[in-house]
């Protein structure tokens, strides 16, 4: 075997250095294959994100649903009886207040005083609040209470406090929050 000369090393060097280079570029290193592969899964998700907009449900499990939510709307509707929803417009709002002053006119009972309070959605609905004073029996105050239970509009009354009246011992001095 004869020894390898100088330009002969360096061929093989240089040989095997481009023949590494070679299988580096072709099966290592492919930009556009790499590129090609993410676009084509990025594609893929939409194309599943699209189908899945798009996909409408068979006839009979929309027919199916549509008598589910009508059960459940019966339900709801029993369950509220006649209660009226309001839209929280100014004059259902005045109306009812007109409504609610006319209860505590006919139960004898004196408003000394009623302040508006800062509107606030709830989980249900737009609640105003009303801070009420007035003055009246317990009996008349207790009545206007089952009258206010009676309306069919949604009503809450919260905080109630009764003192004994400085003026005279027989009424009383109500404070609680109306929201209507």
């Amino acid at each position: 075997m004869r020894t390898l000369t100088n330009l002969e090393k360096f061929g093989l060097a240089a040989a095997l250095i481009i023949a590494c280079t070679f299988f580096y570029m072709k099966y290592m290193y492919d930009p556009q294959t790499r590129i090609l592969k993410d676009t084509l899964a990025r594609r893929n998700k939409i194309v599943i994100e699209l189908n899945r907009v798009n996909e409408v449900p068979p006839l009979f499990q929309l027919e199916k649903t549509m008598e589910k939510d009508k059960k459940t709307l019966e339900a709801l509707r029993k369950e509220s009886g006649e209660l009226s929803v309001k839209t929280g417009r100014p004059d259902e709002i005045t109306n009812l207040l007109a409504r609610i002053n006319r209860i505590i006119e006919s139960n004898r009972i004196a408003v000394l005083s009623i302040a508006p309070g800062t509107s606030f959605q709830g989980p249900f609905f737009r609640w105003n609040p009303y801070e009420m004073e007035l003055m009246g029996s317990f009996e008349d105050f207790m009545e206007f209470l089952n009258n206010i239970k009676e309306l069919n509009d949604a009503v809450e009354i919260l905080n109630i406090s009764v003192e004994k009246s400085k003026e005279t011992h027989r009424l009383l001095r109500i404070k609680f929050t109306l929201r209507i």
